[in-house]
């Protein structure tokens, strides 16, 4: 968030002494030249209001004809292969590409179901040519609610832009960003420039200035949302954030849409790919009574810090227990423990008894890794 002066600005990562807010965590940073607050604007100079998002409904509705305009490439086929899914669960979890021209794709959908229930749809928005849809190449990832209606989209995109990671060590106040993709980094200490550098990918180096320091540049974020947020005539992926429900492939092939889907006890990880690869192959890590007891539910948010939406999904499918499966490398972030904590604390307050699900990193990253390659977790009961 930024103040209306522009000169003080609210970070969820970056911390100071003062904090904004304990329940979410974040803090007030002073900005030593004040940002240019203005609207978002189009082409035209108009000041653009996104809309308020469609019904779960609608949203189907004209997803589903998304679906059916589009295909899936070879490249991103042989990347879900890869991730150990087969063939008919990659047909029947209906992934498909970003396509290459989305405003012809827009045309085929608005024959479909009408241009008129595009409104209020993610993704979608107004040119001076018609319809198009937002978004960059890359694999896009449905994500359906609890009644098997599709919600939202992902794009895992193909080529996702460098970034840095910094560990200030014992220099306080060191910075760094790219300047110039792919490799070009500045430098900085509390807001000057010490250096340019053009860094090796996934290469840690040491910076010296009355201390040490580290960066080291790295991918940076490879998930979207499909959104068309600040476009004309567009939608938000928000308000409420689309959250997973991810069940066996076997299952998902005979849920009707529309049916609520029911479950005592369910898994809380992060992003809708993950949760789709884990509860595929859960059944070939746990017997059926041990299946019984923890369940073949995924709920996946799209980040740590968006558990709240998981709530009210868990309470209209009857949850009872729950399963906290998030990464364990992200574990070891304080940022990421602080959300663990406060969902853990919330579940408790409402009922809920719950395990936290840890493994080995050396048996992956995930828990679908972990569970693909037949590792048993180990469960740590909270409540």
């Amino acid at each position: 968030m930024v103040n209306e002066k522009g000169d003080t600005v609210v970070c969820i990562r970056t911390e100071s002494e003062v904090q904004f807010s304990k329940r979410f965590p974040s803090w007030i940073h002073r900005l030593k030249e004040a940002r240019k607050i203005k609207p978002s604007e189009d082409a035209a100079g108009e000041f653009i209001e996104g809309n308020v998002k469609a019904t779960p409904g609608t949203l189907h509705q004209v997803f589903k004809g998304l679906i059916d305009a589009t295909r899936l490439t070879d490249a991103h086929f042989e990347h879900l292969i890869n991730r150990s899914m087969h063939d008919d669960e990659v047909f029947i979890r209906e992934y498909r590409s970003f396509p290459e021209r989305p405003w012809n794709c827009a045309k085929d959908i608005a024959a479909m179901v009408g241009a008129e229930s595009f409104t209020g749809v993610p993704g979608f928005f107004e040119n001076n040519f018609g319809w198009s849809i937002s978004g960059r190449e890359g694999i896009l990832i449905p994500y359906r609610n609890e009644f098997n209606q599709i919600v939202g989209f992902q794009t895992r995109i193909d080529n996702p832009p460098n970034d840095v990671e910094v560990s200030p060590g014992s220099i306080k106040g060191l910075k760094a960003r790219v300047k110039q993709q792919p490799n070009l980094v500045q430098i900085l200490i509390d807001g000057e420039i010490i250096e340019e550098v053009e860094l090796e990918l996934g290469k840690t180096q040491s910076v010296y200035n009355d201390g040490v320091g580290f960066v080291k540049l790295v991918k940076g974020q490879r998930y979207f949302w499909l959104s068309s947020a600040n476009k004309k005539n567009g939608t938000g992926a928000g308000d409420p954030t689309p959250v997973h429900v991810a069940v066996p492939v076997n299952e998902l092939e005979t849920w009707e849409t529309g049916h609520l889907r029911s479950a005592s006890s369910a898994w809380i990880t992060e992003g809708a790919l993950k949760a789709d690869i884990a509860v595929e192959h859960i059944s070939k890590v746990f017997d059926s009574e041990e299946l019984v007891e923890i369940g073949t539910t995924f709920l996946a948010v799209a980040g740590v810090n968006s558990w709240r939406s998981c709530l009210p999904i868990l309470k209209n499918m009857k949850v009872k227990h729950v399963n906290i499966a998030f990464d364990m490398d992200a574990m070891q972030n304080p940022y990421v423990a602080f959300h663990l904590q406060e969902l853990a604390k919330q579940l408790k307050r409402e009922g809920y008894t719950a395990n936290l699900v840890m493994w080995n990193q050396e048996d992956g990253k995930g828990i679908d890794d972990v569970l693909t390659v037949k590792r048993y977790p180990k469960f740590k009961r909270l409540f």
